[in-house]
């Protein structure tokens, strides 16, 4: 089969798959427009060019999708140049989307560095899915090591920060007195795709990620199982109740087959329900997949940030740009330097848990006002975390 003749949903519904190619077709117009000369190629990566993407019900009935065109541009230019022309890139093809109410990521790379490439998530998916939409059929081949790599820990949590900055967005929407169809259909987009981020999460941490979500699903079913000598494997999963475990399979699993048909709206109060319910998964996985990675106890979310202080070199010392008096935590200046998905995730958590314990974090982290009001601190956590 063909890259023009894979589907990129996995109910690939006509009308869908149509508008999905007439997509691709003005993006790649206005990407040669853009990138000129220097354009060698490029690949659709993510949930569409898996073939994996969700169908639902927009708000006036029509079947769509809500999956974002991930586009991988490779270009004849300077590793530097390529990641300097991101942004130009990102947003001319974001021009061309918004008209066809899509979404784009943009990522780019130099050709001669194609090789080189770390094991991200995305340049893993984007290997083993191989889907070229521009340029010669080879162009992903020096990618082809990348395509049964395991990504590092901290992928993970660049993973779950987006989506869960995506579901906390969604609550905030589903919260309101009013809360309409719209609102619906974005908060059950924001759980299945945090259900499927956190299964991921689980398979990363035990170094067995698989580069599709229906491989992921069929992982995880195995992940409480003995290896062949007989111990279990390593992994945050270990850490969970069974209960708790079983839980995050299953939402993965639900998520995967849901995909396969067409999502239609609930009522209000059960995704109201469902939205809550995900959280609770999503603080515990994030919880255990940070116990890991920073090898110690996090028994509250400032207690978390105390850790990623400590992992960037400690707090300069007292004052409005090093750590806040009496408390030995980072200030402003000092968080700004950090990863932005370490920044981003403490402050996601404080946000999404009904403990207000830690709620004095969040303004700091996100470079607001003490008394900054909760929408504000979810919309600018949400702009941020686009970025990660």
């Amino acid at each position: 089969m063909t890259d023009a003749e894979r589907s990129f949903t996995a109910a690939a519904v006509p009308a869908v798959e149509r508008r999905c190619r007439e997509t691709i077709a003005a993006l790649l117009s206005r990407l040669a427009d853009s990138a000129g000369d220097a354009l060698a190629g490029a690949a659709l990566g993510g949930a569409l060019g898996r073939g994996e993407a969700p169908t639902t019900v927009d708000a006036a009935g029509a079947f769509v999708t809500g999956a974002p065109f991930e586009l991988f541009v490779v270009l004849r230019t300077t590793p530097g140049r390529a990641s300097a022309l991101v942004p130009h890139l990102a947003r001319d093809l974001a021009a061309t989307a918004r008209p066809r109410h899509a979404g784009v990521r943009v990522a780019a790379a130099a050709l001669s560095a194609l090789a080189h490439l770390p094991p991200t998530l995305e340049s893993i998916e984007c290997a083993a899915a191989g889907r070229v939409v521009s340029g010669p059929p080879d162009l992903l081949e020096p990618l082809s090591a990348l395509s049964d790599a395991q990504p590092a820990p901290g992928e993970a949590l660049r993973l779950v920060v987006r989506r869960g900055a995506a579901l906390l967005s969604a609550e905030r929407s589903l919260s309101r007195r009013g809360a309409g169809r719209a609102a619906v259909l974005a908060g059950q987009a924001a759980i299945r795709d945090v259900d499927l981020a956190l299964g991921t999460a689980l398979l990363v941490s035990a170094g067995r990620f698989r580069p599709t979500d229906r491989a992921r699903a069929a992982e995880l079913r195995l992940l409480a199982a003995p290896a062949d000598g007989g111990t279990l494997p390593e992994g945050i999963h270990v850490g969970m109740t069974r209960t708790r475990f079983r839980d995050v399979v299953e939402r993965h699993r639900a998520a995967v087959t849901a995909a396969g048909g067409v999502d239609l709206p609930e009522t209000l109060a059960e995704v109201r329900t469902q939205a809550g319910r995900a959280s609770d998964r999503f603080l515990e996985v994030l919880r255990l997949l940070e116990e890991q990675r920073l090898a110690r106890s996090l028994p509250s979310w400032t207690d978390y940030l105390r850790a990623l202080a400590t992992r960037h070199g400690g707090a300069s010392g007292p004052g409005l740009f090093g750590a806040r008096t009496g408390d030995e935590l980072p200030g402003r200046r000092a968080v700004r330097d950090w990863p932005l998905s370490e920044r981003l995730a403490p402050a996601l958590a404080t946000l999404l848990d009904w403990d207000p314990g830690d709620m004095t974090i969040a303004p700091v982290l996100l470079d607001l006002p003490d008394d900054a009001p909760r929408d504000a601190l979810v919309a600018r956590l949400a702009t941020l975390a686009a970025g990660a």
